[in-house]
Order: structure tokens, then C-alpha cells, then sequence
């Protein structure tokens, strides 16, 4: 499969600041690849979407697209030469025009009215063409401003932060949809987001940006079950950190926690309770339940074992009581992952 996007060594420095905004940024995308940039605020995510898009302009490093440099030392080729779409955090429709104007503001979008028509019935705004911006919801401006960059048939689109001004059971419809629509179209897509859930469920790769510098890149399941760093772990929700020295070292990929200490990450989810060890099961430790929390639909037990305390849901509302001893155990897909 053929690289649409190639980013090397990418850095941005802004004036006044000590720091780089970005920093030797590299990573590549795929035909169809969709990819989310995840950091928290001020980590440099929009920075690098917006050097892609052409409106910052990198100090150094190189940007490829379709095979063609469109940024290095010596070459800047501007956006609206760029084939690459935008759709911007507050959707950036164009008030005074109702929604089929927008769509069509675009360069070369009345070119394309066939994938264009296509675009609005997939999308099912074709029964608010005639609104402006202010009449429809906030999940039909998404949908608008989707179809409006898509209008130009772009090798590339880049989303910033495309869901975050919805609620959330419109946000989890809105996501739904662009994936979508996304795939059907295989349109290589690049989107910053600080949601990590969104990041988990919409991705092809998760792209992890802290103070300016890339530090994971990999698929959801990689960045979840095997992160770099306990930060990286802690993004994606709670985990354990368990002391490497009180483990078999069957498993093989540790982090560094902040005392500089050898830990491994395990998600509640991945382990499991049981009075009797299987003679296939992986033992983490024996221990005492010391409270039971409901979260949703499944039971948070914390259990006190003799080096540490350990978090562990129940997929089930199994009876569990407090002060009962147990043995926790490894779910037998953990060590596929390390």
C-alpha cells in the first residue's frame, strides 16, 4: 500500500518560547489510512496539523504528499496548492451562504458535482441545502463542513478536532458516520483529537504528541495494551502499575515510572479473579478484596496483594464480598500483546 503522506524531522519553534512547539516530528500515512494526532493542550497536535495544511511553515524537515514535496529547507508550496481539505474546529461555514453554496465554495468543487451529489445523499443533508448555517444542527454543520472539504477530492483530510463542540450521544452518532463515510471513500485522513475514546475507536494508527515531541506511534490495540510510558498508559484510562521484580518475566515489555523504576502496565480489564488457579492461568498475585465500586455495567474490585494494590473489573455482577481472599490472574490474551 502506497505512503499518501510522509513527515520528516518536522520542528516548529514560535517566538518566546523556550521550547519547540513541534519538535523532529516524523510519521507516514497509508492510502485509506485514518490516523489521529492525541496530546493534551499545548502538546504541539494542532501545531503539526497545521504545517501539513500550509499555514505554519516548518523551520526545518520535510513534508511529502502523493510523492511530492510541499515543504522542506528550500520549498513551500502554499494551501490552496496543497491537495489536502481542512475542516476546522467550529466548522468555519460561511454564514451569510446557505448550506449547497458552502459546499460548493471550493476550488474545482463544481467540477465534481457527481461525487458531490454522492457526498450529500451519504451524508443526508440533501433536505437542508436551501438553509443557512444557523438553521441546522450541530451534527448537520459537521456533516456540511465534512462534504464542503470532501468537495475537492482531496489526497488528504485533516480534522481538528471535528467532534468536540457535540454532546456526546451526538458525538458517538457523528463518529460513527464519518468512519463511515470515510472508508467507503478510502480518503486518507489525519485528525486531532484530545479525546482518547474517540482516538481508540475511530483509528487505523494513534499518533501520541507530549511537549512537542512524538513519542508512540502505533495501532489502538499497540498504544493500549503495549504503551511507551506510564503517561502514555494513563491517557487511554486507568491501569495498574505493577513493580516489574514481583512479576514472571514471561512478560517482556516494561516502562519507567517517575521514581525511574522497571513497571508494567495492566489495564483492569485485563485481568481476572478466581478462588481456584487453572493450570493454564498466569498468576499477578494473591490477595484480599478491600472495596467493590459499580462503574457502568461491570464491578471494580481493589484487591490488596502483598508488594502492592491492584485494580480489577468483573465483566459481570459476580458476587464478590469484602475481605475475601483471592488469586488474580492474567486474561489469557494479555501476553499476545508483549
Amino acid at each position: 500500500m502506497s505512503e499518501v503522506l510522509q513527515i520528516s524531522n518536522i520542528t516548529k519553534s514560535f517566538r518566546g518560547n523556550a521550547q519547540p512547539a513541534v519538535q523532529e516530528a516524523s510519521f507516514s500515512l497509508k492510502k485509506g489510512e485514518i490516523a489521529t494526532i492525541v496530546g493534551s493542550s499545548g502538546s504541539g497536535k494542532t501545531t503539526l496539523l497545521r504545517m501539513i495544511a500550509g499555514l505554519e511553515i516548518p523551520e526545518k524537515g520535510q513534508i511529502i504528499l502523493d510523492g511530492k514535496v510541499i515543504n522542506d529547507t528550500n520549498i513551500f508550496i502554499p494551501p490552496e496548492k496543497r491537495n489536502c481539505s481542512l475542516v476546522f474546529q467550529s466548522y468555519a461555514l460561511f454564514p451569510h451562504l446557505i448550506v449547497r453554496d458552502n459546499i460548493y465554495f471550493g476550488k474545482n468543487s463544481s467540477q465534481n458535482y457527481d461525487l458531490i451529489q454522492n457526498l450529500i445523499e451519504i451524508t443526508k443533508i440533501d433536505q437542508i441545502q436551501d438553509r443557512f448555517p444557523h438553521q441546522i444542527s450541530g451534527g448537520q454543520q459537521q456533516r456540511v463542513a465534512l462534504v464542503r472539504a470532501l468537495a475537492i477530492n482531496p489526497s488528504l483530510l485533516l480534522m481538528d478536532e471535528p467532534l468536540s463542540n457535540l454532546d456526546r450521544e451526538l458525538r458517538l452518532n457523528v463518529r460513527t458516520e464519518i468512519v463511515s463515510l470515510l472508508k467507503k471513500l478510502k480518503i486518507t485522513t489525519l485528525i486531532v483529537s484530545h479525546d482518547t475514546e474517540d482516538a481508540l475507536a475511530i483509528s487505523d494508527k494513534i499518533i501520541i504528541i507530549e511537549e512537542g515531541m512524538i513519542s508512540q506511534v502505533g495501532s489502538p490495540l499497540e498504544v493500549f495494551n503495549v504503551p511507551k510510558s506510564c503517561h502514555i498508559a494513563s491517557l487511554f484510562g486507568q491501569s495498574n502499575f505493577i513493580p516489574f521484580e514481583n512479576l514472571d518475566k514471561k512478560y517482556k515489555h516494561f516502562i519507567l515510572n517517575e521514581k525511574n523504576e522497571k513497571v508494567i502496565s495492566v489495564r483492569p480489564g485485563q485481568l481476572k479473579i478466581v478462588n481456584e488457579l487453572a493450570v493454564d492461568e498466569d498468576l499477578l498475585c494473591e490477595g484480599t478484596i478491600l472495596k467493590i465500586c459499580l462503574i457502568g455495567l461491570h464491578k471494580q474490585l481493589t484487591i490488596k496483594c502483598k508488594q502492592f494494590v491492584v485494580n480489577v473489573n468483573l465483566s459481570n455482577l459476580t458476587d464478590a464480598i469484602i475481605g475475601e481472599k483471592v488469586k488474580v490472574v492474567f486474561k489469557k490474551n494479555f501476553f499476545r500483546y508483549n
